[in-house]
């Protein structure tokens, strides 16, 4: 356990042989440290929830701040200290990374993160932290039953995609301005909180009528288009990996019309939002070994 731990709280949830992981709750105060170790069978995600604190890797030291994650592999030998602080940690088996290049059918995003040289990281966006928290808050209290499982397997999906898997490159036409590759660069890695037509208009430094035209000769789509592709495709993640229901994913994806949604999703999808989740769903990650 941690040293001087007289003003920190150490919180253990129950153990994971349901849910496929452990995890733990840290508190610091008044001066913690956790001396140096390596794991055995299983990776580590140190997630950072408030405050500051020193995290030695690999003898490289580096101040982990509140939002930022770090992946700990079997690798890695790490050390932590502080003195006002809080984290979490989810200890689990490597074979997690297996089953989700398997789900995402993204080969080698496993090696890639096993295997990177130095320890994965990624700084939640501001506006994911109260998400993030709660996310972590649900998986404290839900270790060690089956329902945690389907939780961890959520949050480590969305993790990789949003976050720790280097996005796809976009590829542009060589004619195509800068200023427009840039926009739409700025727009897929929105995808998590995309912005309005406003937004991306203002972003463009151009005005309207300009941003349309160029929009519709270089890609064949007008602004609004090709955000509602955007948030269809948005809704079509959240399809496969929440649990929400398809109102919530709706008003999530920036859809003011249900009746919209419905039949913008059928016509560029080709299948209803059930029938979607209903066909690609069961592509789980979170089945035990």
């Amino acid at each position: 356990e941690g040293k001087n731990m007289k003003q920190s709280v150490w919180i253990t949830a129950p153990g994971g042989d349901k849910s496929g992981f452990r995890i733990h709750k840290i508190e610091g105060g008044g001066g913690w440290s956790y001396p140096g170790h390596s794991h055995r069978g299983f990776c580590e995600l140190v997630c950072a929830t408030r405050g500051f604190f020193r995290h030695v890797i690999n003898g490289k030291n580096r101040i982990q701040k509140s939002g930022e994650i770090i992946l700990i592999r079997e690798s890695d030998q790490h050390s932590l200290s502080g003195s006002d602080f809080s984290y979490v940690n989810i200890m689990f088996q490597p074979d997690w990374f297996t089953r989700l290049d398997n789900f995402m059918q993204y080969a080698e995003t496993a090696e890639m993160l096993l295997r990177a040289p130095s320890a994965p990281s990624v700084l939640v966006p501001p506006w994911e932290r109260r998400s993030y928290r709660e996310t972590l808050d649900q998986l404290l209290l839900n270790s060690g039953v089956i329902n945690g499982r389907r939780l961890f397997a959520v949050f480590l999906l969305n993790m990789v995609i949003y976050h720790f898997a280097p996005p796809a490159e976009q590829e542009f036409p060589a004619d195509m301005p800068e200023w427009l590759k840039k926009t739409l660069a700025w727009l897929s890695g929105r995808r998590g909180n995309l912005p309005t037509l406003a937004e991306a208009v203002k972003y463009s430094c151009h005005c309207h009528e300009y941003f349309s035209r160029e929009m519709k000769r270089r890609v064949g789509m007008t602004p609004s288009g090709y955000l509602t592709a955007l948030r269809i495709d948005r809704a079509a993640e959240m399809l496969v990996t929440t649990n929400c229901k398809l109102m919530e994913i709706c008003a999530s994806a920036g859809f003011e019309n249900a009746s919209y949604f419905f039949r913008v999703f059928l016509r560029r999808k080709g299948m209803t939002p059930a029938k979607y989740r209903r066909r690609f769903g069961p592509r789980s990650i979170q089945r035990p070994a």
